[in-house]
């Protein structure tokens, strides 16, 4: 244990103990009911405002898709995520970079490591969330075909075959669904379009363009 705490307490597994430190406080807290933990909520983020702030928003949910990192609540992916980080940040202090030489090399190395580290917990975040996205509501609702005929807003910087979120309002909730369209509809971020089928196999739905 002794040890343990003192490879947390070394650069660069002390950027990811930080973090964690400030995740469990978050938990701690909303277990004691002084915030709310919004479970009911998707691993989805609205940001409204100029141009740059589109792109951002645009690029941080193609990483959720692309890592299958939706359908669950946003802080419950960033804390699986930091701890996933701090794991492997633990075992690669201990068997690598503990012996590396104290010096530029060290903090170099370091450096990367707490990077590609981020990197690789990506997809194993992806992986073990995947038998949580049953509990959550908004995962729940957007997963039958009661949502078929409804209008929505494409959310991703385009759709495709393989590829797209849209936003669809139902019943005062508003859910972000995986979507895809025919290779002929070309579909872009706030086109308006309509969910006209849904694929239980995928939990994905089809769309199509559509003018109010």
């Amino acid at each position: 244990m002794e040890q343990m705490l003192t490879v947390a307490s070394q650069f660069p597994t002390l950027i990811y103990s930080v973090l964690l430190g400030i995740v469990v406080v978050y938990w701690l807290v909303g277990l004691l009911g002084l915030i709310d933990l919004d479970f009911a909520g998707d691993s989805d983020i609205d940001v409204s405002g100029d141009a740059d702030a589109d792109i951002s928003v645009g690029g941080l949910t193609g990483l959720l898709l692309t890592f299958g990192l939706t359908g669950v609540p946003f802080t419950l992916v960033i804390s699986i995520i930091i701890l996933i980080c701090w794991l492997i940040s633990i075992y690669l202090q201990f068997y690598i970079l503990d012996w590396l030489p104290d010096g530029i090399l060290y903090y170099l190395a370091g450096l990367a490591s707490t990077v590609v580290i981020f990197f690789i917990s990506l997809p194993i975040t992806g992986v073990a969330i995947r038998p949580l996205k049953g509990m959550f509501a908004s995962t729940e609702a957007a997963s039958s075909d009661h949502l078929v005929g409804k209008d929505a807003t494409i959310a991703t910087s385009t759709v495709n075959e393989t590829f797209g979120q849209a936003r669809v309002f139902n019943e005062g909730a508003e859910l972000l669904l995986d979507v895809r369209c025919d290779p002929e509809h070309t579909l872009n971020k706030g086109d308006k379009v309509l969910v006209i089928k849904y694929l239980p196999d995928s939990h994905t739905y089809i769309v199509a363009p559509y003018s109010l």
